[in-house]
């Protein structure tokens, strides 16, 4: 938990720093965060269904290996704030004009 209140917290800072709005992506940042494990924790829990149903493997599996689980879930969710900070970083674009600029006189 504390981890996803870090990359909120970054996230706020690195989005206000280049102009976004930093409420929106702190949230996302969060999301991303505990949505990367929940969904990592759901794929690996599938797979272990898998092979418990089909190749016999233990039932206690999950429990055998759950903080090695528990870790890659950890180190992807990494991952994914990484990506959006690295895209936080870059400063947006400024938006081109609307209007077409007259042609110079000379």
């Amino acid at each position: 938990m504390l981890l996803a209140i870090l990359a909120a917290w970054f996230g706020y800072k690195k989005a206000n720093d280049s102009g976004r709005n930093g409420i929106l992506w702190a949230f996302i940042c969060a999301g991303a965060f505990i949505g990367t494990q929940l969904v990592c924790g759901l794929v690996i829990g599938l797979f272990f269904g898998i092979g418990i149903a089909a190749f016999g493997w233990n039932e206690d599996i999950y429990e055998t290996y759950s903080i090695v689980v528990n870790l890659a879930a950890i180190a992807f969710s990494i991952l994914v704030v990484y990506l959006i900070f690295s895209y936080l970083d870059r400063i947006p674009e400024d938006e081109p004009p609307l209007e077409v600029p007259s042609p110079p006189t000379f």
